[in-house]
């Protein structure tokens, strides 16, 4: 009777022991391949962590540029070489990277006009950015200004964006850009970028 006795409580510990070694080792393989309710994995999980971290690094740096550039914009220092009264034709250098050079302003009778308001008659502006970083650089039409020989502010026309309008500027790259105003007073035209303005 001692023996059967014996016999019951050594099985009933070997199988004990048993059953925590398997409930050990199944945690364990939960542990290492844990999923969600929606049945992605830890790994996938981590991976998709990773590529958000990267993606936000890359927004960032957008961020500073376009930061960068709105500082400089509006601040009477943002051209590092010159400032003021420029000439058509002469390039500017702004400490956000930028090198600008109003190459042209016409008034041109054969541009049409989206939306031309009363009395005005559209003037074509012709600048070559350039971007002198190794980043790329935001580019936008609005941050320009032409004032006509009355010293009355024109008007972007959206006709504008038919010329291909870059968003940004590559690294080291350059952009001819042609953009079109509705003006109602005639020449001298001037056109204004940040603090630096170009006169005919």
């Amino acid at each position: 009777m001692k023996k059967v006795v014996y016999g019951l409580l050594m099985s009933a510990l070997f199988l004990g022991a048993c059953g925590s070694n398997n409930a050990a080792t199944q945690q364990n393989n939960e542990e290492s391949s844990t999923s969600t309710s929606d049945g992605t994995t830890e790994s996938s999980l981590r991976q998709e962590i990773s590529d958000l971290k990267s993606e936000n690094e890359e927004l960032n740096k957008r961020v500073t540029v376009l930061k960068n550039l709105i500082e400089n914009s509006s601040t009477d220092d943002s051209a590092s070489s010159t400032s003021g009264d420029v000439k058509i034709n002469q390039s500017v250098d702004f400490t956000s990277g930028e090198s600008i050079t109003v190459t042209e302003v016409k008034a041109d009778d054969s541009i049409s006009l989206m939306a031309p308001q009363d009395g005005e008659h559209p003037v074509v502006v012709t600048a070559l950015v350039e971007n002198k970083t190794s980043s790329p650089i935001s580019f936008n039409a609005h941050t320009f200004d032409i004032y006509d020989g009355n010293n009355e502010l024109g008007r972007l026309d959206a006709n504008t964006y038919s010329n291909n309008i870059p968003n940004e500027i590559a690294g080291g790259k350059k952009a001819t850009v042609v953009m079109y105003f509705g003006a109602k007073g005639n020449a001298p035209y001037s056109v204004t970028y940040g603090p630096a303005t170009w006169s005919e």
